[in-house]
């Protein structure tokens, strides 16, 4: 009898200790992919003045300053990120289209952080001119800004959405410029969701999970073999 129990329970809690250690495992590879991801927010020193430099940085790894004359594409409407938050006021990320003044280059820029509306369906009313120079650090787009469909929806002469998945398009180089100075305030800008040392500590606890149920296993298992 004892030995029936003993395989069921076998067969019940080993695969559980084995997706525990799985777990702690990918939550290792979660860990070091957030690492890399900082590093890769790490504004290099490196300023891109021309057209020429970006489309060089464009193939390597890296945060870049730029510092560049452009225009923007006054026949596409700004685009509000919904749901950004800054010392706990619900706002938006302004985004917009610009290309070099040669042409030779079209990026996505985020112009900066603004507060919601009252109103859900008004938006707040930003000035960008047609022409400036852009100032601020060219960086990657984190998955915090892809988790959903952009349910995009036109707003007056502005367009709103819930992520940049489709805002994203071919005809910009990758990533886009963080902003200084376009707005009153600056958007935060791209940042994991999650900081690697959450992804360790919930690695550790799930380590912890397996000894523990490793150890009720041997100790279960050498008490039915004592008395059996």
């Amino acid at each position: 009898m004892w030995l029936t129990k003993k395989w069921w329970f076998l067969i019940v809690v080993v695969p559980i200790i084995g997706l525990c250690v799985k777990a702690g495992f990918w939550q290792l590879d979660r860990a070091d992919q957030k690492e890399d991801l900082m590093q890769e927010l790490t504004v290099n020193e490196l300023l891109l003045s021309s057209s020429s430099q970006i489309l060089v940085a464009e193939n390597q790894r890296g945060t870049y300053r730029v510092r560049l004359p452009v225009m923007r594409d006054t026949h596409e409407p700004l685009v509000f990120l919904d749901n950004r938050i800054q010392e706990r006021v619900v706002g938006y990320e302004v985004f917009t289209k610009v290309s070099s003044i040669d042409g030779a280059v079209r990026l996505l820029v985020n112009l900066g952080w603004v507060p919601g509306s009252r109103l859900r369906n008004e938006l707040p009313e930003v000035r960008v001119p047609e022409r400036f120079v852009l100032e601020g650090a060219w960086m990657p787009v984190t998955e915090s800004y892809l988790m959903t469909g952009s349910q995009s929806e036109s707003i007056g002469t502005y367009r709103r959405v819930q992520s940049l998945t489709d805002v994203l398009s071919a005809d910009t180089l990758a990533g886009m410029v963080l902003a200084d100075g376009l707005l009153p305030r600056n958007a935060v800008g791209p940042t994991p969701r999650l900081g690697p040392e959450i992804h360790y500590g919930y690695a550790v606890q799930w380590f912890l999970l397996a000894i523990v149920l490793g150890g009720m296993s041997g100790y279960i298992l050498k008490r039915g073999l004592v008395r059996g």
